[in-house]
């Protein structure tokens, strides 16, 4: 067994029966990666000090063996900001087809609909109640 094989046994039980990365975990790195950055360019030592804290709170939980405590803070997080990610998940789809097509919104019950490019003047049916309007795709 050679010496980074060691190493990786010796992190592996260091690690077993600990919680982990989640999805709280990713969000609060990536916070403090913002606020270190806006810190240091706005000159606020005390951000860049909140910021270590937030990575500090982070490993503690990381390394917490507390599983079912961690797993409940995870999922409160992720029932708080469902209407945000899914907000930002459908801008980034719509960006990424925007070339491929275009997107309306129901007059009658505001659902998103999705046309595609270059079919001229189209009359769009809502999937969602049935309302006809007509639009230039």
């Amino acid at each position: 067994m050679g010496f980074f094989d060691k190493i990786r046994a010796s992190l592996a039980r260091f690690m077993s029966g600990r919680y982990g990365a989640d999805q709280l975990s990713y969000a609060m790195v990536i916070l403090a990666l913002v606020m270190t950055v806006v810190g240091a360019l706005s000159g606020l030592g005390l951000l860049t000090l909140m910021a270590d804290a937030l990575l500090i709170v982070m490993f503690v939980r990381m390394l917490s063996k507390d599983r079912y405590r961690r797993a409940h803070e995870n999922q409160v997080y992720l029932e708080k900001t469902q209407n945000v990610r899914r907000a930002v998940t459908e801008w980034m789809n719509r960006v990424k087809n925007s070339k491929k097509y275009r997107y309306f919104t129901c007059p009658k019950c505001k659902a998103r609909l999705r046309v595609p490019r270059g079919v001229g003047s189209v009359t769009i049916t809502c999937k969602s109640c049935g309302n006809k309007f007509d639009k230039k795709a």
